[in-house]
């Protein structure tokens, strides 16, 4: 999400977020995605739709500290 910019009021779907990885974990992506909701690092946003999910603006210094690794 922080790659693709899904900061705010850009958002994404819990499906499109697990798109990629193997069917074995998608279930472990969902519990991954709600504790990040519970810890306020990604905010969601129901929308007429279903749920989206972006990164809390609020949080990028944090977000991006955990990531700089990754990139």
């Amino acid at each position: 999400m922080v790659f693709d910019g899904m900061i705010g009021g850009k958002h994404t779907s819990a499906e499109s977020i697990k798109r990629g990885f193997p069917s074995h974990l998608k279930g472990d992506v969902d519990k991954a995605l709600k504790r990040l909701v519970k810890s306020n690092l990604v905010i969601h946003h129901p929308t007429s739709y279903g749920i989206q999910y972006s990164l809390n603006p609020k949080m990028l210094e944090e977000i991006r500290k955990i990531t700089k690794d990754f990139g």
